[in-house]
């Protein structure tokens, strides 16, 4: 599907402009016309992210959280709450004026008498990518108040995803940081003194010395050429392949890594099957919801793999089947959807795969960083006796030389 922006008069009260997801240009009119609007020009299609372009060149990190204002909306609309007074109270307990700007914001264009998709979807920046899909789903089915609460759980189990991982990292990050720096400050500073000292006395240098003088010469060599090989490696590669296929061919690589690349398909999944099981839990239409869902995978290769996804339901084909045979997907996923699909509650039985493979790639993470520790840990104790060593040895040498002065 694609972004259209059209002009469409609104009744009595004027021209204005609306944004709406379709396949193509006819099928945007309907849509707009199905919400009693009539279509004055097409505006042609809007590329993702084209209204946040100049945002990109700012470094300043946006104050505005979507996931505090999604944790803020659901109970209000839960309690049946208007939309637009959700929004006033919300902005009213808002304490950093970036968040209370936003929101009102979003207050003002209900006021223009824009729906809520839109507005979400003009702040396309700010949202996940799947947010206003969602939302809009919430729109059309009556179930905002049921969407905005899926969604609030949603985020909320992604950021403790995404807190756990970057929680976890820490020490292993701080355990190779510590190792890259001792590695240089022992080949760049140590090594090339004890050198020093051989060469001054006239003496040769002893097979230790040699060969830490030359993993030191090596190391700064190979620092020099890795970061400017790379640099100048990734531009020329964009320029001859191109930024999407440049992207591809990374995301081959990374997902060929034997532990590094489940991670990945793993997280990928997640996303995905989670957002089916909210959509078909709100009753969404299942060729729609595989199109929402498709777009929350953010990997070109795995996006890829399930981009046939919604052909093979307009065929005839049950989800089960459809997802069949797909290569990343869980093997366990096909067998469990069979059952929901036979007793009608497939949206139950994807949240539950969804949250047993979150628990499952939680656990292959917290594997995966056990191993990276005492690696790193038994490399930098490696790496320190062999230098000890070959200095003592050397240090043995010059009082050798020393006494026999």
């Amino acid at each position: 599907m694609a972004i259209y922006k059209f002009i469409v008069a609104d009744g009595g009260k004027g021209t204005r402009e609306v944004r709406i997801e379709a396949d193509g240009e006819r099928e945007a009119q309907q849509k707009i016309r199905g919400r009693g609007l009539i279509p004055v020009r097409c505006c042609g299609e809007v590329s993702p992210g084209s209204e946040g372009g100049s945002r990109r060149l700012s470094f300043r990190r946006s104050r505005v959280s979507t996931f505090d204002f999604t944790r803020q909306l659901a109970p209000l609309l839960d309690a049946e709450i208007p939309l637009e007074r959700a929004l006033a109270i919300i902005a009213e307990s808002s304490a950093a004026p970036e968040q209370r700007d936003f929101v009102n914001s979003l207050r003002q264009g209900l006021h223009e008498g824009k729906k809520f998709s839109e507005l979400v979807r003009s702040h396309g920046s700010l949202f996940p990518r799947y947010y206003a899909n969602l939302i809009e789903s919430g729109e059309e089915s009556g179930c905002l108040a049921e969407v905005v609460g899926e969604l609030c759980k949603f985020m909320g189990e992604s950021r403790e995803l995404r807190d756990f991982i970057l929680s976890s990292s820490i020490y292993p990050a701080v355990i190779l940081s510590i190792t890259l720096i001792v590695t240089v400050v022992l080949f760049t500073v140590f090594v090339p003194r004890f050198t020093r000292i051989f060469l001054d006395m006239g003496r040769e240098l002893p097979p230790a010395m040699l060969f830490l003088d030359g993993a030191g010469t090596a190391l700064v060599w190979g620092l020099a050429v890795l970061v400017v090989g790379g640099i100048g490696g990734w531009f020329l590669l964009k320029s001859r392949l191109g930024e999407e296929r440049l992207r591809r061919e990374r995301s081959r690589l990374l997902l060929r890594l034997p532990l590094f690349g489940r991670v990945i398909v793993d997280l990928q999944m997640c996303k995905y099957i989670r957002t089916l099981a909210i959509l078909l839990a709100n009753h969404v239409e299942i060729v729609r919801t595989v199109r929402i869902a498709g777009r929350v995978i953010t990997d070109p290769v795995i996006a890829a793999e399930f981009a046939g996804v919604d052909r093979r339901l307009k065929e005839g084909s049950k989800l089960s089947g459809a997802l069949a045979g797909r290569r990343f997907m869980p093997a366990e996923l096909i067998p469990m959807l069979r059952v929901g699909e036979e007793s009608g509650t497939v949206g139950e039985m994807l949240a539950r795969i969804a949250g047993n493979l979150e628990n499952a790639t939680r656990l292959r993470i917290k594997r995966l960083l056990s191993l990276f520790e005492p690696a790193v840990i038994v490399f930098l104790a490696l790496l320190v006796l062999v230098v000890v060593v070959s200095i003592f040895v050397a240090m043995m040498e010059i009082n050798a030389i020393n006494q026999g002065g």
